[in-house]
């Protein structure tokens, strides 16, 4: 019986039942929106960093991180190389020579890092070898050593594909050295910052130049992330005296935001359940000031107070159960919509790209996170009731009867 009065009750004023409805309803659909497009943001900034400059893992000469001089190469290189493409989660691997470099065209000159690749390993391991204008990875040239720069860098160099450009760098025993490569291809990252210091030279032409024969890094990509930490300890195992480091440790900055994304994400809860909440108590609120002389008969003709509360309270659940599954059903539909189709945002390209980002976002929302909000609509839904009903309980019969 006092489920149907309730039920009833939030109809016998349907403007402002709606009303609020749509207002519950849109406050989750806003709050699950800013979550997903976050959660999209984070994870694409992640992926972006992985895929191109970070990777799961790397090694290094412990020394090399700490002076970065040239003759820190990786000891025993062969034999890492060996144990990580033995293992079978190995994706990629990729043994890189880096060198600091003053580069200069007839067009500008710029200070970048000449990273020394081997084309084939690297395409394991990253995917710049996708983001090529002509797609000659190193691949195809003729006398002079290919070189691969960025757009960025193409740009401030006033240089383009067979443009020949000059870099002078330090070699093994202090010795200036001078290279002469040919521009093969340009290649666009969605990190803008990396692309304008970074170029890429095959490893066996500045091996050559440089007389540094080792590698400065080695670089690893894995079929399952989630074993990531395990490889990591396992390395560390057999290769003690190298400083080997997860791409959390790489860019402290990535696991950092991805830490933060829970608490950004507990914050937007917490405002719209206050959203809610606020609007649950003046809908309520409103509707028992209206409607005295209705409970004053009520408890006067024999219903208890408890029964009155519960009327309450049932009316305030009835409204969250209506406009819960509406803000999550319109949730769901916009993030699997955009998901796939991703949300365009061209005019803001430079900027993303500043960060690390692409002009496309894709919303992604963990599916925990829509039965979290049908739990917490409820609950919050009891919660902002109970003030309401204790304004209907504090009536006085006698008096709300013989008001106008």
């Amino acid at each position: 019986m006092i489920f149907k009065i309730a039920f009833k009750n939030i109809w016998r004023n349907k403007l402002r039942s709606w009303t609020v409805i749509t207002a519950i309803a849109l406050g989750i659909f806003g709050g699950l929106a800013v979550i997903s497009t976050a959660t999209g943001l984070s994870e694409m900034r992640q992926n972006n960093a992985i895929r191109t400059y970070v990777s799961h893992l790397q090694i290094h000469d412990s020394a090399y991180l700490k002076y970065g001089a040239l003759d820190d190469t990786i000891a025993k290189e062969k034999d890492i190389l060996k144990f990580i493409k033995k293992n079978s989660n190995t994706a990629g691997v990729s043994a890189r020579l880096r060198i600091e470099s003053f580069v200069q065209s007839a067009g500008g000159t710029s200070g970048i890092l000449l990273n020394g690749i081997n084309p084939t390993d690297e395409k394991r391991v990253t995917i710049i070898s996708e983001m090529l204008q002509e797609g000659n990875f190193l691949e195809d040239f003729n006398r002079k050593p290919p070189i691969l720069i960025s757009q960025k860098l193409a740009t401030k160099l006033n240089a383009k594909v067979k443009t020949t450009i000059q870099c002078s760098f330090t070699g093994a025993g202090g010795l200036p050295v001078t290279g002469v490569f040919k521009v093969v291809d340009i290649f666009s990252t969605s990190n803008s910052m990396y692309d304008e210091i970074n170029a890429f030279v095959r490893i066996e032409d500045l091996r050559a130049m440089s007389q540094v024969y080792g590698s400065h890094e080695i670089a690893i990509t894995l079929q399952d992330e989630e074993q990531v930490e395990s490889f990591r300890d396992e390395l560390i195992e057999h290769f003690p005296t190298h400083h080997i480091a997860t791409w959390r440790g790489i860019a402290p900055e990535l696991g950092y935001a991805d830490k933060m994304m829970d608490l950004v994400m507990t914050i937007f809860l917490i405002i719209i359940m206050l959203a809610l909440a606020f609007g649950i108590v003046n809908t309520m609120l409103m509707a028992v000031l209206e409607r005295k002389k209705e409970l004053g008969m009520l408890i006067s003709v024999g219903m208890n107070k408890q029964k009155v509360f519960w009327m309450i309270v049932w009316e305030s659940i009835f409204l969250a159960l209506i406009a819960g599954p509406l803000g999550i059903a319109a949730s769901f539909l916009a993030i699997q919509f955009f998901g796939r189709q991703g949300i365009d945002l061209s005019f803001a390209a430079e900027g993303l790209r500043s960060v690390g980002l692409d002009s496309i976002i894709y919303p992604k929302l963990n599916p925990v996170y829509y039965i979290v909000i049908g739990i917490l609509v409820v609950i919050t839904a009891i919660i902002s009731c109970i003030y309401p009903a204790k304004k209907a309980l504090e009536l006085n019969p006698s008096e709300t009867l013989r008001t106008a």
